[in-house]
C-alpha cells in the first residue's frame, strides 16, 4: 500500500530525523544517511505493519511518501493515513505559533532555530510510556540499552525485503515475564515491578491506554497516577510525546528550568512555580515551547519522577 500525505507547513523532516540521532532512539528504526527515510515497525488495527516514510519535498512545501506493508492480514487504507498523520503531527499547524511569538525577545530566536520541527510520536501508548518509564533517573545511553534488551527478550525480529526491523513486544508478551527475567537484564526491581505490573493491567483488560485518546488532559492525569512508577512527569511526557498534545507544561522538569535560565538569562535556576507563572501566555502552545526549549539544550527532559 502506497499512499501520499502532504503535512501543514512548515515542516522540517530531517530536523525531525536529526533530533532521533540525537536522542538515541533508533534502535527500532532505521533511517537513511541524509536523514530523508523514515522506517520502522508500527501497529495499525492491532497488525503489525512495515512503515516507510520519505520526504520529498521542502520544509514549506512538504510532501510524504508512505508505504505501509501488513505482516499479517489486512488494514485500511485511511487507518494507515490517520497513523501516519499522527505519528508526524501533520495536521498541526505551527504558523499561529512563530506569528505570535514574532516580536518576542527571548522566544523568537529560539523559534527562528528549530521553525518546521514538529513532534514524532512513538507508534502506541504503551511503547511510549514503558520507554519513559526505562528512562527515569538514568542517561539515555543505558535507557536506550534497557529497551533493547527487552526487545530482544519479549520482541520479535521480521524480515521485510531482506531488512530486519525490530518490534517492540505487547503488552500481553509482557505480562508473561517475571520481575526477575528484567532483572537479569540489568533492570532495577522498581522498574522490573513497574513495566510488569503495567502490562498485567493492561493484558487483563484492567487499563486500556488506547482508550485514552479521547479523554482530556486531566481525566488521563486523574486516571494514570494512581498506578505505581507512573509520576505526573512520565504523564506529561506521555502527553506530549506519545500523543502529540500541543499544551503541556512539565514546570517541573530540570532540563526545561536550565533551558529557561539560559534563554532568559536567569542568575538561578527557576523554580517550577516561576515557569508556570512564565509559561501562562505561552498557551496554548506550551508543549512546542517547551520542546524547543529541550531543543535549544540537545537534550531531551530530565527525569523528576521519584516513584
Amino acid at each position: 500500500m502506497e499512499f501520499t500525505i502532504s503535512p501543514k507547513p512548515p515542516f522540517d523532516f530531517q530536523k525531525m530525523m536529526q533530533r532521533l540521532t540525537v536522542t538515541g532512539k533508533t534502535h527500532v528504526l532505521k533511517l537513511n544517511e541524509e536523514l530523508t527515510t523514515y522506517e520502522k515497525m508500527v501497529r495499525i488495527q492491532d497488525q503489525a505493519c512495515y512503515l516507510g516514510v520519505t520526504s520529498i519535498g521542502t520544509v514549506d512545501h512538504p510532501v510524504l511518501n508512505c508505504r505501509v506493508i501488513p505482516i499479517q492480514g489486512e488494514i485500511s487504507e485511511k487507518e494507515a493515513m490517520n497513523k501516519v498523520q499522527q505519528l508526524f503531527s501533520t495536521d498541526l499547524d505551527l504558523y499561529p505559533l512563530y506569528e505570535h511569538f514574532k516580536s518576542h525577545e527571548k522566544l523568537r530566536p529560539v523559534l527562528e532555530r528549530f521553525k518546521g520541527l514538529k513532534l514524532l510520536t512513538e507508534t502506541d501508548l504503551f511503547e511510549s510510556i514503558v520507554k519513559i518509564i526505562l528512562g527515569q533517573q538514568v542517561n539515555l545511553t543505558f535507557a536506550g540499552t534497557l529497551t533493547d534488551r527487552l526487545i530482544k527478550l519479549a520482541g520479535k525480529e521480521i524480515d521485510v525485503e531482506g531488512s530486519i526491523f525490530q518490534v517492540f513486544p505487547a503488552p500481553e508478551r509482557i505480562a508473561k515475564l517475571t520481575y526477575e527475567d528484567l532483572r537479569e537484564l540489568q533492570f532495577s526491581q522498581r522498574k522490573a515491578e513497574y513495566i510488569i505490573d503495567l502490562a498485567r493491567l493492561i493484558a487483563g483488560g484492567t487499563l486500556d491506554l488506547e482508550g485514552l485518546w479521547d479523554r482530556t488532559d486531566e481525566v488521563i492525569m486523574k486516571q494514570l497516577l494512581p498506578l505505581r512508577g507512573i509520576g505526573k512527569w512520565t504523564i506529561e511526557c506521555l502527553l506530549i510525546f506519545g500523543m502529540g498534545r500541543p499544551d503541556i507544561l512539565p514546570a517541573a522538569d530540570i532540563g526545561l528550568r536550565n533551558a529557561v535560565r539560559n534563554v532568559w538569562h536567569l542568575n538561578s535556576q527557576p523554580s517550577e512555580e516561576e515557569v508556570r507563572q512564565l509559561a501562562e501566555d505561552w498557551k496554548p502552545w506550551r508543549t512546542y515551547i517547551t520542546y524547543y526549549l529541550w531543543e535549544s539544550l540537545n537534550q531531551t527532559p530530565n527525569v523528576v519522577d521519584q516513584t
